[in-house]
């Protein structure tokens, strides 16, 4: 009889564990969700929010306005070298005609008083110089272009130097958050362990003991763990 009841008291000590165990369970999921939410009171922050506005706002406009001119000149880059390229498929088919006409005609006199001669090397020559006017065009165009496109990227790195001064502001607000998220902690998790201490010394073999031991675990728990969980989650 007396090893029955033995066994019945142990069981029964391992149920209230067992309580104390669960309790101390649903404590630390509770506490942990509040001390994770802890970074929420702290405001989010960005780059963008610490750039010198001043300074950029011009800087991306002329950004702006450098692109809209690239795509014009592409346009006309495009435009020069389609005429381009029937000038001078004009120019070749010109050159062949009149060496093909060369070759088959005999040439017994002088060609500067030869009047088709004169005739058909003029009209080669105004087709050169037809070719060279688009040829130009897409010269000036290009060089253009290479002038804006390094502007375009002279203005793109200066938006970028100040992007990284805000960069390197953001971390200096974001240590500051974490600071302070740290010391939140502390102020909530140092009046819990003294409140589980308090448990300790007083109530632990009391008849709440299964309670008074779930929430010194997770007293403990929370002041050891939750500061080395959670970096203060600000976006970059």
């Amino acid at each position: 009889m007396s090893k029955s009841l033995r066994l019945s008291e142990k069981w029964f000590r391992f149920g209230l564990w067992l309580i104390a165990i669960v309790f101390a369970t649903f404590l630390i999921g509770l506490g942990n969700l509040v001390v994770s939410n802890l970074p929420l009171v702290e405001p989010t922050y960005t780059t963008d929010d610490f750039v010198d506005k001043a300074a950029a706002d011009p800087l991306e406009q002329k950004a702006v306005m450098i692109m809209a001119e690239l795509k014009n000149l592409s346009d006309q880059e495009q435009s020069a070298l389609s005429r381009y390229e029937e000038a001078a498929a004009a120019t070749k088919a010109a050159r062949e005609t009149f060496d093909n006409w060369l070759a088959t005609r005999g040439v017994t006199q002088r060609s500067d008083q030869d009047a088709e001669v004169i005739r058909r090397t003029k009209e080669l020559d105004n087709l050169k110089e037809a070719e060279r006017q688009p040829q130009k065009e897409l010269q000036d165009i290009r060089q253009r272009r290479r002038t804006f496109e390094q502007t375009y990227q002279q203005t793109q790195n200066q938006l970028q130097d100040l992007r990284n001064e805000a960069q390197q502001r953001l971390e200096v607000v974001w240590q500051e958050q974490e600071l302070r998220v740290f010391l939140y902690r502390l102020a909530l998790t140092i009046p819990l362990l003294g409140l589980a201490g308090w448990l300790f010394m007083k109530k632990r073999k009391s008849q709440y003991w299964p309670f008074v031991w779930g929430f010194i675990y997770f007293a403990l728990f929370v002041f050891w763990m939750s500061p080395l969980k959670h970096r203060t989650p600000v976006p970059t």
